[in-house]
């Protein structure tokens, strides 16, 4: 007993140093320490001071509070050493709580004296107060917060007075302003639960708790009131909350402009791995996995290659076809494994080819042959493919054996869009890369993921399509507003230097004329509401012309007035259930009539086998949609005969369009199934999702 009670006395004498408490803090924060860096970090810079820190490392060393990996030379905490930590500073915390004062638990791990002048502080810097005003709120919250009766302050708890008082007082503006983003607990547990068995484990939970902070950053602080008001509302959608105010959705790499001398990485990207000019197929490859690694850490959606057919064609001389095809199989895994993680962008490889190849037509097709097979072999090993391909094709001399090439690649569930417009560069998602139908040499980047809620708007234009039309342009204003105050956001992340590639490479990825697309969604719906359902094919068509037609004419006048390119399109982008949802709570469940099994608003068109007679009517209005497109074949229950007539029909009238395999996937073996199938044929299980449609 006498022994422990020496030993602890002796402890005690120990840390009665401040310098002691300060070497066992910072090894507990910073980790294992050499000696030097230790000796720095402590304060101890001199020569002179060199023999006083020695002698009180010695101290902690020979009391077991610190310990020596002496293979590495470094100096480490123990939990002795940890434990009398935290006894220090809940002996600090008490002392200092049982002094009458009151004090605040801050950010920092600290306790503080509380000091109203802090309050002030933030009501005028953050919140824009003016200083009279101000002072009188401080005042207010002081004798609110010396009412209280507990242990100490926190500084959220300080902040939710206020903002209380700044609602009771009618100064919800400036409470706005001061609101703290962030989770509750309850929230953030949840979160914890909800993605326990998630494919992507804890980074799902990383991902969606920034993501919701950065969402209510957008909502409260970058977008105007009738923006956010209109999205919380429903009647915009803007998708990818968290994302949308940080970096743009789309980016198209011009794999022709790529510099002799490579990529430039400075600054923040010295890290990586150069990007030079290749001069094998293998260093080509090597290059798309470098650029997409980097690439994805600013792009949203959809990394789109162009000219990839162009780019690897003069690396393939004197190259096998089964060489060929084992580096480009390599490659496409590898890019999908780069973008695997949350939220990765979508890969899409262009295969249009320039004039610099088109007098090479039997290289052409056999190269082409050669990425379908790469392709396929990346799509059996995959369960949801990241990435797809965007092939051209002359219907006027199209060749059968690339479309039969393409039959088993759809059928496993691979993503291959067709693109028979020389002019015009798709996304596989369907978004086009300049709004004026003009073919851009170089990249450049897009800004869309804001939809309009048009069946809402037919609901409340009581079956009058001029009124309806009249409110489409209102709620465009707006959309319009959103779109140009996110190109402003987004041009001061890339001049923050928070988008540095998008920086530095100004000359690949252009950020001059940027599309700025708006999304119809639920058209089909509105049309319906408009007519009472009672409308022929060629009525609906020619109402969707006209609608279309006062859209683009109020797109083309923002356009002029404001000197951006703005667009629409009609493409899936999740918005579809959201304001089906939204408005069977308005309107009610009997009044709100949804296209799609699954209660969602219409968005892509699929063209289904029964229904190929309105491809024609399709075509004639699919050119006004310049922001972009996503027309779909289903091919579910087609053979190939059926699919390649098919293809060529839409072909003729549709110049950009994608094949729809309807199948489930298994969660628990990742196998690939039927449609119709209640249980996985491999291993028996019921957890099957349905299939991403791109």
């Amino acid at each position: 007993m006498q022994a422990t009670s020496k030993r602890v006395r002796t402890i005690y004498s120990v840390i009665a140093s401040a310098n002691r408490l300060d070497i066992l803090r910072i090894l507990n924060s910073k980790g294992p320490l050499s000696y030097s860096e230790l000796k720095t970090l402590a304060g101890f810079k001199s020569k002179k001071e060199s023999g006083k820190f020695a002698y009180h490392l010695r101290k902690l060393v020979r009391q077991l509070l610190v310990t020596l990996n002496r293979a590495e030379r470094r100096y480490t905490v123990t939990n002795l050493g940890r434990l009398i930590l935290n006894l220090t500073r809940q002996i600090e915390e008490q002392s200092v709580i049982e002094s009458g004062k009151i004090y605040v638990r801050t950010s920092r791990e600290m306790m503080e004296e509380f000091k109203p002048d802090r309050i002030l502080q933030s009501l005028v810097n953050e919140a824009g107060m003016p200083v009279d005003l101000a002072q009188k709120m401080t005042s207010e919250a002081e004798t609110r917060l010396y009412k209280f009766q507990t242990s100490y302050l926190t500084a959220p708890l300080i902040r939710e007075i206020v903002n209380g008082l700044l609602i009771e007082n009618g100064l919800e503006e400036y409470r706005h302003k001061l609101t703290r983003i962030g989770l509750p607990i309850y929230d953030v547990t949840k979160l914890l639960n909800q993605f326990s068995r998630s494919t992507n484990g804890v980074d799902s939970v990383i991902s969606q708790t920034s993501k919701a902070v950065f969402s209510e950053y957008l909502l409260l602080n970058q977008l105007t009131r009738d923006i956010t008001d209109a999205h919380l509302s429903g009647d915009i959608h803007i998708s990818n909350l968290g994302a949308w105010g940080l970096k743009p959705d789309n980016v198209f790499i011009d794999l022709n402009s790529l510099p002799a001398q490579g990529i430039q990485l400075q600054g923040k990207l010295l890290n990586s791995v150069k990007i030079i000019m290749p001069n094998k197929l293998n260093d080509a490859l090597a290059n798309i996995v470098l650029l997409t690694s980097e690439l994805k850490k600013e792009i949203n959606s959809e990394i789109i290659y162009n000219n990839f057919l162009d780019y690897i064609l003069k690396y393939t001389d004197n190259q096998s076809m089964a060489d060929i095809k084992d580096n480009l199989t390599q490659m496409i895994k590898m890019i999908s494994q780069v973008v695997a993680e949350v939220d990765g962008p979508f890969i899409s490889l262009d295969l249009s080819i320039s004039k610099n190849y088109k007098n090479d037509g039997k290289k052409i097709t056999k190269i082409n042959k050669v990425i379908l097979e790469s392709y396929f072999e990346y799509i059996k090993s995959t369960a949801i493919p990241k990435v797809g391909l965007i092939i051209a094709v002359d219907w006027k001399k199209s060749d059968n054996d690339i479309l039969n090439k393409i039959i088993p690649v759809i059928k496993n569930g691979g993503y291959i869009a067709i693109n028979s417009n020389e002019k015009t560069c798709f996304s596989l998602l369907g978004i086009s890369k300049s709004i004026n139908n003009k073919k851009q040499a170089g990249g450049g980047i897009a800004l869309h993921s804001l939809s309009i809620n048009l069946p809402r708007l037919a609901y409340e234009s009581n079956r009058d399509d001029i009124y309806f039309r009249a409110k489409v342009n209102l709620i465009l204003k707006i959309a319009i507003s959103a779109l140009s105050t996110r190109r402003e956001i987004i041009d001061d992340m890339v001049g923050k230097d928070l988008l540095p590639l998008l920086r530095m490479n100004s000359g690949i990825i252009s950020n001059q004329k940027i599309p700025l697309i708006i999304n119809f969604t639920g058209l089909n719906e509105s049309i319906d509401i408009l007519t009472d359902s009672k409308a022929t094919g060629k009525e609906k068509a020619k109402l969707i012309s006209k609608i279309l037609d006062t859209a683009n004419e109020e797109i083309a006048s923002a356009s002029k007035e404001l000197g951006e390119e703005y667009g629409i399109s009609t493409i899936s982008d999740g918005s579809s259930m959201r304001f089906a949802l939204l408005d069977t709570d308005k309107f009610g469940k009997a009044r709100v009539k949804t296209e799609n099994q699954d209660n969602s608003y219409s968005q892509s068109i699929i063209i289904n086998p029964s229904e190929t007679d309105t491809i024609d009517n399709i075509g004639t209005f699919i050119e006004r949609y310049k922001g972009g497109f996503s027309v779909s074949i289903n091919v579910t229950d087609l053979n190939a005969k059926n699919i390649i007539e098919i293809a060529k029909k839409t072909g003729k009238r549709i110049p950009f369009f994608k094949f729809y395999h309807k199948m489930k996937v298994c969660i628990s073996c990742a196998k690939k199934n039927v449609h119709s199938a209640e249980k996985c044929i491999e291993c028996n299980s019921t957890s099957l999702i349905e299939y991403p449609h791109k």
